[in-house]
């Protein structure tokens, strides 16, 4: 998981200086999240990468533009949407967090993106 993460981040950094995007990397996200400072930075490029798969082919520009808590926190576990907008589309994308004591690990369910115009 961590080494296709690590994947993912890398090919969202070289599609990012190849083709100009602009993605907002400002901390803390707007909304409501649970997540620290560090893990939202953890996290931002993994949920950019759902937001170019609903772009447009032009768009270029991306923020996260609200979170909330969708589950509570219960037994170091809780679940989020994360909103990102890709030019006039928005994505809302499911992410589940479990904590341990080494820290957060996050999952994005792919099969739960909701994608509105």
């Amino acid at each position: 998981m961590k080494k296709g993460l690590l994947m993912l981040i890398a090919a969202a950094a070289i599609t990012t200086v190849a083709y100009a995007y602009t993605y907002n990397t400002q901390v803390p996200v707007p909304g409501k999240t649970l997540a620290d400072g560090k893990l939202q930075s953890e996290m931002l490029f993994p949920v950019y990468a759902y937001g170019l798969r609903i772009a447009a082919p032009d768009c270029k520009d991306f923020s996260i533009t609200d979170t909330t808590v969708s589950k509570a926190k219960e037994n170091g576990a809780w679940e989020e949407i994360w909103t990102v907008k890709a030019c006039e589309r928005t994505a809302r994308i499911p992410v589940k967090f479990t904590t341990s004591e080494t820290g957060t690990d996050f999952a994005i369910d792919p099969m739960g993106v909701k994608v509105a115009k």
